[in-house]
């Protein structure tokens, strides 16, 4: 008895179960023998482009936070700069004490001029404080109307 109840459970558990009878799921691209079927090439180009957006967005987060080093505290700084042509630039750097007029071109930085101590004011400062009186002016006189 209890023989025939252990080969009709074995049978039911082999009849309702679908990994018995089941078919091999297709893949698409998996059967295929062709490297350059239909199938392999899109889920390469599916693959290159999502490694490809990957690239795109680490470089983009690269870029935008890799400014958090820029305001360090130090004893050199840009003042003031100009363009003068396509890829060249004029810049008046501080450091220290002593100014410095800099040309800048790809590969190339060469000083233009050194100014002595003192000969030069710092234009930061004097461009706050004429920011600051053009403000206070303008509001004395929104107050008078």
């Amino acid at each position: 008895m209890r023989e025939v109840a252990y080969k009709a459970l074995w049978f039911m558990t082999a009849c309702s179960s679908t990994t018995a009878y089941a078919e091999e799921k297709i893949v698409i691209g998996s059967k295929s023998v062709e490297p350059f079927s239909t199938a392999n090439l899109s889920e390469w180009t599916i693959g290159l482009f999502a490694v490809l957006v990957v690239i795109g967005i680490v470089a983009w987060i690269a870029k935008r936070f890799s400014g958090f080093g820029v305001n360090q505290v130090g004893h050199m700084n840009v003042v003031s700069g100009i363009s003068v042509g396509h890829r060249e630039k004029v810049l008046l750097i501080r450091a220290g004490e002593q100014h410095l007029l800099l040309g800048v071109a790809p590969g190339r930085v060469q000083t233009l001029h050194t100014f002595e101590k003192g000969e030069i004011t710092d234009i930061a400062a004097s461009q706050t404080s004429n920011f600051q009186e053009t403000m206070r002016n303008a509001l004395s006189k929104k107050a008078e109307q």
